[in-house]
């Protein structure tokens, strides 16, 4: 081989190493979307209430709660807990294809701070309720005026009403690392027990 041919040779295959570099490397990208999208969706999905959407974006886990929320009282904290809700990415998402990553504030209403106040509130307004043997909350039993299943309820739907007319006293903000992984064509967010919790209102923790 001539040194002419022979330096053809090696600038040939050194353009087409090039070329193959550079058409390979997008080819491993494209078409991989912005996991940013992934956050956002996730985030606005829960400030909704829209729980089974929101579980496309995660992963291995269900955070819907709707179907355990039964009865007059049950029903009012779920809606004050759906509208405590906020969130704001405080990180740009950095990606590395494989792995993503960010960092969130996520607010919610806490029913570790909402507990107290609300027992206190209730034993209050059941005490006068039973001096006043008010309809509808109270029965005669055994010659003793007490409180009803039904009145209870409605005592406790009462005193949080009540409580929620300042509701930001009993919310809490806390920063969230969310990571997530590029899975079978998308992004999940990996769900940790800490975000549950907040995403429940503490509920876990308050138990």
């Amino acid at each position: 081989m001539s040194k002419i041919t022979k330096i053809v040779s090696i600038i040939v295959s050194f353009i087409t190493i090039s070329l193959l570099s550079s058409c390979e490397l997008p080819m491993a990208v494209v078409g991989i979307p912005n996991p940013k999208n992934t956050v956002t969706d996730f985030f606005d999905c829960v400030c909704s209430g829209d729980f089974a959407k929101a579980d496309e974006y995660i992963s291995g886990v269900s955070i819907s709660m709707k179907n355990d929320v039964s009865g007059n009282f049950s029903n009012k904290l779920y809606g004050y807990l759906l509208q405590s809700y906020s969130y704001t990415q405080t990180t740009d998402v950095q990606s590395d294809n494989i792995d993503a990553w960010c960092t969130v504030d996520f607010t919610y209403l806490d029913l570790n701070l909402l507990a107290n106040d609300l027992k206190e509130l209730s034993t209050k307004m059941g005490k006068n309720y039973i001096a006043e043997s008010r309809e509808g909350y109270v029965e005669n039993k055994n010659d003793s005026i007490i409180l009803t299943d039904e009145g209870a309820e409605k005592i406790a739907a009462e005193a949080l009403d009540s409580l929620m007319t300042n509701p930001e006293k009993y919310y809490t903000t806390k920063t969230f690392d969310i990571k997530m992984k590029y899975v079978s064509g998308k992004w999940l967010i990996l769900m940790t027990d800490d975000l549950f919790d907040a995403i429940s209102g503490g509920f876990d923790s308050a138990q």
